[in-house]
């Protein structure tokens, strides 16, 4: 399971997008830059949350199927043009994607940490199908060596209801985590971003509903214990608006 320890330079990059490039570009002196982003890749393109493409000027590192990766760049801030970057990519894309969508009433077997990062991170659509999702989940209290082993043991699904039928319009989405030893105490978090493809859940629920106003990403959570039977256990969610 890949890691990605870099939430507050994920936050800046879903929640400004190509804008540091713009503001990066009025700088003086030196005009190379290097960063790690998240990207969508479809259609041999590069797109970040919000808007904005990045242009590779090398191929080696492209993507070879479409989804969300995060990868490094180097780039000239003043080669930023109508919402379009010139990037040099300098490290082989990482997906995020995961491939457990699933409809159904099925539950995980341990609790969630959380589905927010210090108030700062909420699932988030990445465009009209792919969605986003901070996962802070209990892990057993091992030594770094360990922890690979540890994390390998979760496997989290969205789930969508088996009816799609929904008068107000809202996809009401559950993310569980089902470990492969859940009677193991665990008691500290880690986290990773987990990216879903929508377009068929979706797609059915138009075809349903005939529109979709409102995504609800919710799951069952408690940062107190890892087991579904603590008192603390609520049920936590976020809103989307679709567009």
């Amino acid at each position: 399971m890949k890691q990605f320890k870099m939430m507050a330079l994920a936050a800046m990059t879903l929640l400004m997008g190509m804008t540091m490039a713009s503001c990066l570009g009025s700088s003086e002196g030196d005009n190379k830059a290097t960063q790690n982003v998240i990207a969508l890749y479809e259609n041999g393109t590069l797109e970040q949350f919000g808007g904005g493409t990045l242009i590779p000027k090398n191929s080696n590192y492209m993507p070879s199927t479409p989804g969300i990766y995060t990868f490094g760049i180097e780039y000239d801030p003043t080669t930023w043009k109508d919402n379009k970057l010139e990037v040099t990519i300098t490290s082989t894309p990482i997906s995020m994607m995961n491939n457990n969508v699933v409809q159904g009433e099925n539950k995980g077997n341990v609790n969630m940490y959380d589905l927010n990062y210090q108030d700062e991170l909420t699932p988030v659509m990445f465009n009209a199908d792919y969605i986003l999702v901070p996962v802070i989940f209990w892990v057993e209290n091992v030594n770094a060596d360990a922890m690979p082993k540890e994390e390998a043991k979760h496997h989290f699904y969205l789930q969508a209801p088996s009816d799609l039928h929904n008068e107000e319009g809202i996809l009401e989405l559950t993310i569980y985590d089902v470990v492969d030893d859940p009677e193991v105490e665990r008691t500290k978090s880690s986290y990773i971003y987990q990216a879903f493809n929508l377009h068929h859940i979706i797609e059915g629920f138009k075809a349903a509903n005939g529109t979709l106003k409102k995504i609800r990403v919710s799951a069952m959570v408690n940062r107190v214990s890892n087991d579904p039977t603590h008192g603390n256990t609520i049920k936590e969610a976020y809103d989307i608006d679709y567009k």
